[in-house]
């Protein structure tokens, strides 16, 4: 049962990651033709989840992921284990020194009426997906366990 909660809490983690992530691809650009307070207000939300959400997140896939290895007795040098590891600490990295920077600068060019150039942040948040999406096929696959 306890090997059960923490998975699920895993995975929902995960799930929130990814599916936060795909939501910023696929609304980034729309509110930026939208233009005005709408895609202030989009800009100031993707701040907003670099700051608090994907910490909320990333504690508890850290956490669980912890529990979950010692709980299943894998060697905390197994591939899809440091691949875990490597991506939550990348993903944190990633949200400090970039989206929560990123997130201000596009809405302050946004009020300064001018339009937000989304390519590099679109490109980071493609990264970051595919960073997510191969930490997944790791677990699945359960790299060099």
């Amino acid at each position: 049962m306890y090997r059960n909660v923490l998975l699920a809490l895993h995975i929902a983690s995960v799930a929130g990651w990814l599916g936060c992530n795909l939501t910023q691809l696929f609304l980034s650009r729309w509110f930026v033709r939208r233009g005005g307070d709408a895609a202030v207000a989009w800009f100031e939300a993707t701040n907003r989840l670099a700051r608090r959400y994907y910490n909320v997140v990333g504690v508890v896939l850290g956490v669980t992921g912890v529990l979950l290895v010692r709980n299943a007795g894998y060697a905390w040098s197994a591939g899809f284990v440091v691949v875990g590891i490597a991506v939550v600490a990348i993903g944190a990295s990633l949200g400090v020194a970039f989206f929560a920077p990123d997130g201000e600068r596009l809405a302050a060019t946004q009020i300064a009426g001018g339009r937000p150039r989304l390519a590099r942040y679109l490109v980071m948040v493609s990264v970051d997906t595919t960073l997510v999406m191969a930490a997944v096929l790791a677990m699945v696959a359960k790299w060099r366990a």
